[in-house]
């Protein structure tokens, strides 16, 4: 049988493949596109917001695409620029929102960077105002929690401030030997006035890097000197200094630059300038321990809610309570009143800062859980130390410590009194070898307010709704991070810059509060009915 002859002809049969889907019909009354439907629409006022209303697409209405991002962000916790495009051209819910017309990721690109960027935090303040009004949710308790997330930055494009500071000091070294060799050589060709108009004390910095260039380039143009490059020709002593001081002025301009970009911090990514390098829980640069560029996140969490962000680059999160409250306050109007958190909270500025709002001190602090299960071996640590009732330090021996001096601090936020103890019996003592070293006797710095206010916190942490309070903190705050990342894979971070950091953080956490309102709704219908 020949090829020709095996060919067969497939038979056209007039079958009508077309889908008659009917939102009212198939999508039920708890999905989320529903909800979104229902809040871009009944709820939020877009004439409030200037970059929306000045949105100039009549095919794609602000309304729309900010409905299917919404949706998006909402059913895969985050989605690209292509995927909201075929997601616009194939999925029934989208079709719906869109009216049947397609977006292309261009349209997106557009809309997020001119249109939704600048309110996109208000939209999220807007939303949970939304969800208040349909659900219970306790706004008095904010579970505050931090993580760090990997930024968009490519491998080796790190900078360290103190390597940048060694290379800084090392150029400015040699450009100084060099300009007093140029100097000499002014002197030595009878250049005697150019040479007396350089200061080798002077900083080198742009303005009198081009001077000096130009009195380079006017000294070889009298001495009728041509440079000259390549293979098979000597350079003049003019041109290799000439070719020193530019190479060093462009190292001078760079480490300048990096300066004023890392604004304070030890380290920056080149290619996302805002995130900063930090110990994260895994390393692609073979598990070596190296940082990783990134930002660190902080969350605030009502009854499961994500309320309030903040985006920084400290690698610790004592130093982000305080903005993040305030965040909060400026958003919401009101304090909450009570900020459960981790160890990594508890400092002697946040307890004042939480005293003098009227906040509930509910953060835990450095060494409380060893406080509480104190052995044997411990009993030389300055946490296992007996106190008189005034506060003062009893040594192991059963000596009281004799207060040395007070001094005080203002190095943070809230100025801080320090007492230090000194005891009197250590010469001759037994247990002298294991308690200290010094010669002088043992001593501890104690701030007495500090104490005060640990102790609240205990007493605090000590009743069933402190405890209550700190398993909610773990389930809810700590629970919330992990949707995130294991449930939808969100690890790392797709736009760049600290604002675009933070629009899209704000787009995720709008999503996961969809999310859990429609999980919620439908939670509340299936008790219902079985109930009833």
């Amino acid at each position: 049988m020949t090829r020709a002859q095996s060919i067969t002809i497939q038979p056209q049969l007039p079958c009508d493949f077309s889908i008659n889907f009917s939102y009212q019909e198939e999508v039920p009354a708890s999905d989320p596109s529903r909800i979104i439907r229902d809040f871009v629409e009944s709820f939020l006022d877009l004439s409030r917001f200037p970059s929306l209303t000045s949105w100039n697409s009549t095919q794609f209405p602000a309304y729309q695409l900010l409905e299917t991002s919404l949706l998006a962000m909402t059913v895969f916790g985050f989605s690209s620029l292509r995927e909201l495009e075929d997601l616009s051209r194939y999925d029934m819910r989208f079709r719906f929102l869109l009216n049947g017309v397609y977006p292309s990721h261009q349209t997106y690109h557009r809309f997020f960077n001119s249109a939704l960027k600048p309110c996109m935090e208000q939209i999220f303040i807007e939303l949970n105002h939304y969800i208040e009004l349909h659900d219970s949710v306790d706004t008095d308790t904010l579970f505050l929690d931090g993580t760090k997330l990997e930024a968009n930055a490519n491998k080796m494009t790190f900078v360290w401030m103190k390597s940048t500071r060694k290379y800084q000091t090392s150029a400015r070294k040699k450009m100084m030997e060099l300009l007093k060799q140029f100097k000499k050589w002014l002197t030595a060709h009878r250049y005697g006035e150019r040479s007396a108009a350089i200061s080798i004390l002077q900083e080198p910095d742009m303005d009198h890097l081009m001077t000096l260039d130009q009195v380079f380039i006017d000294t070889a143009e009298d001495e009728k000197i041509v440079y000259v490059a390549g293979r098979g020709h000597r350079k003049s002593e003019l041109q290799r200094m000439h070719d020193q001081f530019r190479e060093l002025s462009v190292k001078l301009q760079k480490y300048e630059a990096y300066t004023e970009t890392a604004g304070g911090r030890n380290s920056f990514s080149k290619t996302d300038t805002d995130a900063t390098f930090m110990h994260m829980k895994y390393d692609y640069y073979n598990h070596t321990g190296v940082f990783k560029p990134g930002y660190n996140v902080q969350a605030g969490v009502s009854d499961g809610y994500i309320r309030i962000l903040q985006v920084t680059s400290s690698p610790s999160d004592s130093k982000d309570f305080i903005p993040t409250v305030e965040r909060y306050r400026q958003k919401y109007g009101v304090y909450p009143q009570r900020v459960p958190a981790d160890a990594g909270y508890g400092s002697y500025d946040n307890y004042c800062y939480c005293e003098e709002h009227g906040i509930e001190l509910m953060m835990k602090y450095n060494l409380q859980e060893k406080e509480s299960h104190i052995r044997k071996a411990d009993r030389f640590k300055s946490y296992a130390f007996g106190k008189q009732e005034d506060g003062t330090p009893v040594c192991p021996a059963g000596h009281p410590m004799k207060l040395e001096k007070v001094t005080q601090s203002n190095k943070g936020l809230y100025p801080r009194t320090n007492h230090l103890y000194r005891s009197e019996h250590c010469q001759g003592c037994p247990l002298c070898r294991e308690c200290t070293r010094s010669r002088k006797g043992r001593t501890m710095n104690i701030c007495h307010d500090l104490e005060r206010q640990k102790g609240i916190v205990r007493e605090n942490m000590a009743t069933e709704r402190g405890q209550e309070l700190m398993i909610q903190r773990s389930i809810q705050s700590e629970g919330t991070f992990g949707q995130l990342k294991e449930d939808y894979s969100y690890t790392r971070l797709r736009r760049r810059g600290k604002d675009g950091v933070e629009f899209e953080l704000w787009m995720v956490a709008a999503g996961h509060n969809i999310r859990h309102y429609c999980n919620r709704k439908s939670q509340m219908k299936e008790r219902s009915s079985h109930l009833n």
